[in-house]
């Protein structure tokens, strides 16, 4: 991002900020039509089911709908054109998260394009095995990859995203070369029950199910503590690998759309956000740990900083 870019964006950002802090008065007639949220994952998807989750509250509260886009394919830049095409009037929003930071930081799509509005999420991942792996910890992980370097195959979602870039890191800290292969979130876990993949690396929520049946048995955690759900699973940066990035997730909208809508969007979420409903969905995926509520100021300067940490990464790995 230039210091242009970033000025003038920034600079977006504080006028927006300044009008929800110094003009409290809500669109009194926004929404009144279905808002829809366009996003770069699969149906079903993590990604899909957080908008559908923190939609819930939203659609009570105004009696609209808000409306997950799915836009797959081409590494989410058809999801971000989409978006940049549709008009500023309030009625289209954008799912953001490190994979549109990455996207950015590799010239795909250009962030200044976009008014960061909050942030909802922060996840946190783990490496999983089938639990008929010889792996039994991130020691045999260690271990095998030594004695075969770059032998070990991970399962992610997506080529060129944040799963690549945490696998990266943890073989820039940990000395090793394990190889990524892309799947579908379906296919990297059949593909690692059935043992065509020494392992994936996947949020806990969307392996819950598995973990607890004992079909997918998680060696490492990539978060700042242990996770309750999982007291015995350790934490890479307990174990000397200070890799703690997590896949957060918000919503991103046009810089010139209307203060007011801007300012009823913004309460939309933040009491969406602490729903009664939605934080036992939140809680069911572990989300409750790092998920911190950010507005437009807060959330550009925390996008700010990932854009500054995932170009130094991509730069590192070669892209």
């Amino acid at each position: 991002m230039t210091q242009l870019a970033r000025h003038h964006l920034r600079a977006a950002v504080a006028v927006a900020a300044a009008v929800l802090t110094a003009a409290p008065a809500l669109a009194a007639d926004y929404p009144s039509r279905t808002v829809e949220v366009i996003h770069q994952y699969g149906p079903g998807g993590g990604t899909d089911r957080f908008i559908r989750a923190i939609a819930e509250p939203m659609q009570e509260a105004t009696g609209q709908s808000f409306v997950p886009i799915s836009i797959a394919g081409g590494g989410g830049v058809p999801a971000y054109v989409t978006f940049l095409q549709r008009p500023a009037n309030g009625y289209t929003l954008v799912s953001l998260s490190p994979d549109d930071v990455i996207n950015h930081a590799l010239g795909r799509i250009d962030l200044t394009q976009v008014l960061p509005l909050v942030r909802i999420q922060y996840d946190q991942g783990l490496l999983l095995v089938s639990k008929d792996s010889e792996l039994k910890s991130l020691d045999d992980v260690l271990a095998a990859e030594a004695a075969s370097p770059g032998g070990l195959k991970v399962g992610v979602t997506g080529s060129a995203g944040f799963d690549d870039a945490l696998i990266g890191l943890f073989n820039e800290k940990a000395g090793t070369q394990l190889a990524t292969v892309p799947f579908g979130a379906a296919e990297m876990v059949s593909n690692t029950l059935g043992g065509h993949l020494d392992m994936m690396y996947e949020e806990y929520g969307p392996t819950r199910g598995l973990i607890e049946s004992g079909d997918l048995i998680p060696l490492v955690l990539f978060s700042d503590e242990r996770l309750a759900e999982l007291p015995d699973v350790p934490t890479a940066k307990e174990l000397g690998y200070d890799v703690t990035l997590g896949r957060w997730r918000g919503f991103g909208i046009k810089p010139d759309t209307d203060a007011a809508e801007l300012e009823t969007l913004v309460s939309l979420f933040r009491d969406a956000a602490a729903d009664e409903g939605y934080k036992k969905v939140e809680a069911e995926s572990a989300l409750q740990y790092r998920s911190e509520f950010m507005g437009p100021e807060e959330f550009q300067t925390f996008l700010d900083k990932e854009i500054e940490t995932y170009s130094q990464i991509m730069n590192q790995l070669g892209y």
